[in-house]
């Protein structure tokens, strides 16, 4: 049957025009790799299990492998109280505390990890309305690994925190400066260091190496974390002398104590707040009780973010 012939079957006989456009010329549709997820379900009062369980078959669960978590016990906390961990409304947070910014950046990590991410801000309508001004509600200062972006770790958007990031979130001057003029300029209320859990540049501070360029610059910052870590277990200097040998001698054949290495993690987080409150706008500002300064630690494998 020729194709004229094919035209006048389908005028006659409308049953036989087929109900679907073909690929040519239907638009391409480009679906997403993970289904929306139905954030209506968490109420205004809190976690519901019909949410969590939208979530789980979703994109599968993201609750932190580890029992009794710092997120499991807040999560407890926020059902029991009444409260939400929708993310508030942004003149809400610009007008709030520092208390009230953590709670939300907190509350946001909590909903990443369990799966109910917002995805706030992140439109062309938000680049339309920040473009003359940005106003932060906070300053990140975190380790510039591929694996922890803020923006995604905290289930922020655009112009919603202030991020400076190198490799083991180290507090430099040139680092401070971008805090100090978040604080001064943009009037952030909470400055948060955040570490994360099997950091390429602590475990190069206990190998000992000598590395090429500026690197090496870069891991010396690293040596107070170790000695402060090292310092918790010696009695005396010559046995911390005695401790920073041997586990130079452990990072150079390559078999660091995987504890150890936690511990100096979180003591370079704790040693980088305490520079940057030597700066004495941060610190004002502080004394003010206009910022808060905290520390935290972000988890790889479970993405959990815990305060120090």
């Amino acid at each position: 049957m020729g194709c004229g012939a094919s035209t006048q079957a389908a005028q006659s006989n409308p049953s036989a025009v087929p109900t679907t456009e073909s690929k040519e010329d239907s638009p391409r549709q480009v679906q997403p790799v993970v289904p929306p997820l139905k954030i209506q379900n968490i109420s205004k009062a809190g976690w519901s299990k019909e949410g969590e369980d939208t979530a789980r078959e979703s994109i599968g669960s993201r609750t932190p492998r580890r029992g009794g978590t710092q997120q499991q016990e807040r999560r407890n906390s926020i059902e029991m109280s009444g409260r939400s961990f929708v993310r508030p409304a942004t003149p809400e947070l610009e007008g709030g505390t520092p208390d009230d910014v953590l709670e939300e950046l907190l509350n946001g990590n909590l909903r990443f990890i369990t799966g109910e991410t917002q995805h706030p801000h992140q439109d062309f309508r938000r680049l339309q309305q920040i473009a003359p001004k940005q106003k932060p509600i906070a300053a990140i200062l975190a380790c510039a690994d591929s694996r922890v972006p803020p923006e995604i770790v905290f289930d922020q958007g655009f112009g919603d925190i202030f991020v400076c990031r190198i490799a083991g979130n180290i507090a430099t001057a040139e680092e401070i400066a971008s805090l100090e003029y978040a604080v001064l300029d943009l009037g952030v209320k909470l400055i948060m260091v955040v570490g994360h859990t099997s950091c390429g540049a602590v475990k190069a501070a206990l190998s000992g190496k000598a590395f090429p360029g500026f690197i090496d610059t870069l891991v010396d910052h690293l040596d107070v974390a170790v000695t402060r870590a090292q310092s918790r277990n010696a009695t005396s200097y010559e046995e911390l002398v005695g401790m920073h040998a041997a586990l130079r001698k452990q990072g150079a054949d390559g078999h660091p104590d995987p504890k150890l290495i936690e511990l100096v993690i979180q003591e370079n987080v704790k040693y980088q707040i305490d520079r940057c409150k030597r700066s004495t706008i941060i610190l004002e500002a502080m004394m003010k009780k206009k910022l808060k300064v905290v520390g935290s630690v972000y988890n790889l494998e479970t993405g959990e973010v815990e305060m120090l």
